[in-house]
């Protein structure tokens, strides 16, 4: 009998003591998730801390002229495509080069602009997205946007993705620069229209450049990674949206070309018009001047 009383009473024990080492355990893996969130909400309060420094918004207008902005496409299998195959283009590489004057959205009206003007000498085509500048500022030398976007993925004539920088310089004679790194997905057909309608621009009465608009680019976010002068050392994000564009691509197919057979070309007889404007969203660490 005393026996099993013991055994009782060791069993009692042994229970006892599992329960408490069951309550220590519990015990130590709620501190540690304790300390977890703390440690994560010190986390988010140090980044918000950083993130604090980057008072500093405004927005500014750029407009680039047709000369100042160049597509320039890698060499392919053929200088010239054969009819119709525009769509085996492939635009791994492309790159996009501009440099326009940089102004106070305040001083920049965009109007409707449905088609061209005589002036332009052109066939009637649309503009991209049907707006332009009412006028165009005196450009400051020393407040410009300028830089290259390389195409980086691609499928075919369609863009993907691309890799960008820029240099948005904000007075100080042009030494005040901003550096910008943008680089990601980027969904665009530069030729989307000569390839939906290869007649835009074709011979006889085919010609119907007056009925397609234009697609403009998508809107796109860069990373401030430096500067120079004044902007030294500068961090934050900008963000870039197109809000006017020029006329189509003008790619002609030319049945005068091969025995009749027909040939794609793009000549410099329709050349492209239209001034290319731009939003730029900045959001920097260092005070930003307003553009004059």
């Amino acid at each position: 009998m005393k026996f099993t009383a013991a055994a009782i009473t060791l069993l009692g024990l042994t229970t006892f003591y599992s329960t408490i080492d069951g309550v220590e355990g519990n015990e130590l893996k709620l501190r540690a998730r304790e300390k977890m969130r703390k440690g994560r909400a010190e986390s988010r309060q140090l980044q918000a801390k950083d993130d604090s420094g980057l008072v500093y918004s405004r927005g500014y207008i750029c407009i680039t002229r047709q000369q100042d902005f160049a597509f320039v496409i890698p060499q392919q299998k053929s200088i010239v495509p054969e009819q119709f195959k525009l769509l085996d283009l492939n635009l791994l590489g492309s790159s996009t080069i501009q440099s326009g004057g940089i102004y106070d959205p305040a001083d920049v009206q965009i109007v409707d602009r449905l088609g061209t003007s005589k002036a332009d000498g052109l066939l009637k085509p649309q503009f991209a997205g049907q707006h332009q500048p009412k006028f165009i500022p005196q450009k400051d030398p020393g407040f410009f946007f300028n830089g290259e976007c390389v195409a980086t993925q691609v499928a075919g004539p369609q863009i993907l993705g691309h890799s960008c920088l820029f240099n948005l310089c904000l007075g100080g004679g042009g030494y005040n620069c901003i550096a910008i790194y943008a680089g990601s997905k980027f969904v665009f057909n530069p030729l989307e229209q000569v390839l939906v309608s290869p007649t835009t621009f074709g011979f006889g009465n085919n010609n119907n450049p007056d009925s397609i608009v234009p697609s403009l680019p998508p809107s796109y976010p860069g990373t401030i990674i430096g500067g120079t002068g004044l902007f030294a050392g500068a961090v934050g994000y900008v963000d870039v949206t197109t809000i006017t564009g020029s006329t189509l691509t003008p790619a002609v197919n030319d049945p005068a070309v091969n025995d009749f057979a027909g040939v794609s070309e793009i000549p410099v007889d329709f050349p492209q018009a239209g001034y290319i404007t731009q939003k730029i969203n900045v959001v920097s660490n260092v005070p930003l001047p307003v553009a004059p």
